[in-house]
């Protein structure tokens, strides 16, 4: 096995169970996540990216078909080995806003201090450089209800840090920000994974910002999963899928997108 491969799935099935029934959102998905890569999906609203996430973090189980983590199956890792491996940040906002920004990035190792929870040095110190890397330093004790939206989500990345996980996945971690945040965050993300040869995969509705700042794209439509390389995306004419009947196109020029009729005052 290729060191560098930290996931691979074959045949993956994905969907729900309900009353006894498989209601089946996509199904032979093949893929693979490295180290040291920023992965963006991208998608339509309600196509499944989220269903996908839940299953590559193990929240949830695939209909059918396998996933492989480090080489070995993912149904045989045990919960605590997993959150060991995967980190996840969620979009849905918690109710932390009683505690300190150190508090809430403490949390984060709760898969190494056992029942109590108490923070060894060592533990205070990773504590300490994951709130630095994120460019919160000076708000270590500030409480998260005091927070921007994007400074919360910079804390919520730091947590994600101070589990140690090889694979950090994000559902939307740009959804409430503003245009100068989500740019802010996504760089964070990108130079995370490059400097500390963690994967990491989130998904977002910023595609043109995808485009510029991800090492690989998922391209999730209503007939399955495209991978590869932006450039090659671009290359092959598959950027336009996304918006199949729809009045938009990608200017493969400029890396934008346009609608395709423009409306004259």
């Amino acid at each position: 096995m290729d060191m560098s491969t930290l996931i691979t799935a074959s045949e993956l099935c994905i969907g729900y169970h309900n009353k006894g029934e498989h209601l089946q959102i996509h199904q032979h998905l093949n893929f693979s996540l490295r180290r040291g890569e920023l992965i963006s999906l991208c998608g339509p609203n309600g196509v499944g990216k989220s269903t996908l996430l839940r299953t590559i973090a193990n929240l949830q189980s695939p209909l059918s078909g396998e996933i492989e983590v480090l080489g070995r199956q993912m149904v045989s890792y045990s919960e605590k080995e997993l959150s060991r491996i995967i980190a996840v940040v969620l979009t849905d906002r918690a109710n932390i806003g009683g505690l300190s920004v150190e508090e809430v990035v403490a949390l984060g190792r709760q898969p190494y201090t056992g029942f109590f929870g108490r923070l060894s040095r060592e533990d205070k110190a990773l504590v300490k450089s994951a709130i630095q890397s994120v460019g919160m330093a000076e708000k270590t004790n500030r409480y998260m209800a005091e927070l921007s939206d994007g400074e919360r989500q910079k804390v919520m990345i730091a947590k994600s840090l101070v589990q140690e996980c090889p694979l950090v996945i994000l559902d939307e971690p740009t959804a409430f920000l503003d245009v100068a945040s989500r740019i802010e965050i996504t760089q964070l993300l990108h130079d995370i994974a490059h400097t500390q040869n963690k994967t990491v995969l989130l998904s977002t509705h910023d595609i043109e910002q995808a485009l510029q700042l991800s090492d690989q794209l998922w391209l999730l439509t209503k007939d399955g999963l495209l991978t590869g390389s932006p450039e090659d995306l671009v290359a092959n004419h598959k950027i336009d899928t996304l918006f199949e009947g729809r009045n938009v196109v990608f200017d493969e020029k400029t890396w934008t997108f346009r609608s395709k009729t423009r409306i004259r005052c």
